[in-house]
């Protein structure tokens, strides 16, 4: 059985975590793919408002917490769709990419552990180049990878570093890419003051697939840092690329800002978020530090002052129809010490909104799925079980007038 989702667009995708490579297949298993197509209405449809919807039950599921290694995920970092409804998927605990049929039966694999041409000492990002290909950046081996869809290695290209003044040297980041496929790379110096709190410096320079540099795009601050340590409540700064646009969070507050040609950050957007006092954010962070035992957090949360405010956006994504996804800062979900940095906390409340500033929906994220990719009628993330077992799921999205 199988619903075609034919997709077009590109959505940023980061991979959370440095991969370990692992071999083997467990053949003679049984494989939970589900394929539940377009349920819609009743019980089965997500929390709807301002005439945006997401449904609750996945049109498309992969995975399984036992059966043959295809379908065994150690930790999704990054997934999107291709153009005829394919699924790229990184698992960030294998140095390798894995692609799925539009029914969910797994097709190929692509990469693994190596220096060589094909192969990841890690894989730091995933992303669909505008002509079919899958992009993917290894930050270890400053390499910019390029595979068709059927797999085959196209171009492997090492980053130029260039000393031009204030261009990023330390590339750690993917931030996105433009509609002419040239990216957003990114070095990170870490605050570092003796006393007080420091923030990070995140240097974003422009590259070509190519890996030549195009020029310098600006700094965003990064991590806010107590003597060296990060804040629980620190923003966590966000990026996404409308056309040639660059937009970004990297504050307390609720605007967005756009990297203009100069470098310079303009605060352009204002989207109203979080109705929380952080005296009140701090007492959920406790809650939920004791619910998961963290006791080494816990610890520390004893030895800080609590936090004056906490941040407005927890999260920012882009779809394919050039609107960008802002998520409501929840801090049981989105604070530093509970989820990955990298990635928005699962569930919440996103509101939708134009380069104009005009918010065009709030839609609820279905519970428990952390989105990794946007279109224009398709949600691509993670999901998780009550034993902790990843799955991807792709959720359909309505729009009004859709």
């Amino acid at each position: 059985m199988g619903t075609e989702l034919g997709i077009g667009g590109s959505t940023l995708l980061v991979c959370r975590h440095r991969c370990r490579g692992r071999d083997g297949v467990a053949p003679g298993v049984a494989v939970w793919v589900s394929v539940l197509g377009s349920l819609w209405g009743g019980e089965l449809a997500a929390q709807v408002r301002d005439g945006i919807e997401i449904g609750n039950v996945p049109l498309l599921e992969i995975g399984v917490a036992e059966g043959e290694n295809p379908y065994l995920f150690s930790g999704i970092s990054g997934a999107f769709l291709l153009d005829d409804g394919r699924v790229v998927v990184c698992d960030g605990e294998l140095v390798e990419l894995r692609v799925y049929g539009s029914d969910g039966s797994f097709m190929h694999r692509v990469g693994g552990r190596g220096e060589g041409p094909g192969e990841f000492r890690q894989i730091d990002a995933i992303w669909p180049v505008s002509d079919g290909r899958i992009g993917v950046w290894d930050a270890e081996n400053l390499r910019i990878s390029t595979f068709s869809a059927e797999g085959e290695l196209v171009s492997a290209e090492r980053v130029k570093i260039e000393m031009q003044a204030g261009m990023p040297r330390n590339l750690e980041l993917f931030l996105g890419s433009f509609d002419n496929d040239e990216m957003i790379l990114a070095s990170v110096d870490a605050g570092s003051a003796s006393s007080g709190v420091a923030a990070d410096q995140w240097t974003l320079g422009r590259f070509s697939l190519d890996g030549d540099p195009q020029g310098l795009l600006g700094q965003l601050r990064g991590f806010r840092r107590l003597v060296g340590s990060p804040l629980p409540f620190t923003p966590i700064p966000s990026v996404a690329v409308l056309g040639d646009t660059v937009w970004a969070v990297d504050g307390y507050g609720p605007e967005i800002g756009r990297l203009d040609a100069d470098g310079s950050f303009q605060p352009a957007i204002a989207v109203p978020t979080v109705d929380l006092e952080a005296d009140e954010a701090w007492s959920f962070l406790r809650e939920e530090l004791q619910r998961r035992d963290a006791g080494l957090f816990l610890q520390l949360m004893d030895r800080l002052p609590p936090p004056d405010e906490i941040p407005q956006i927890g999260g920012l994504l882009v779809d394919n129809a050039r609107q960008l996804w802002v998520k409501v800062y929840d801090p049981s979900v989105d604070a530093l010490w509970i989820g990955d940095p990298l990635l928005p906390g699962a569930g919440g409340e996103w509101r939708v909104v134009g380069s104009d500033g005009e918010t065009r929906g709030t839609v609820q994220m279905p519970d428990g799925v952390t989105p990794l990719a946007v279109t224009e009628d398709r949600l691509v993330g993670i999901a998780r079980d009550a034993l902790d077992v990843e799955r991807l799921v792709v959720h359909r999205i309505r729009r009004a007038g859709g």
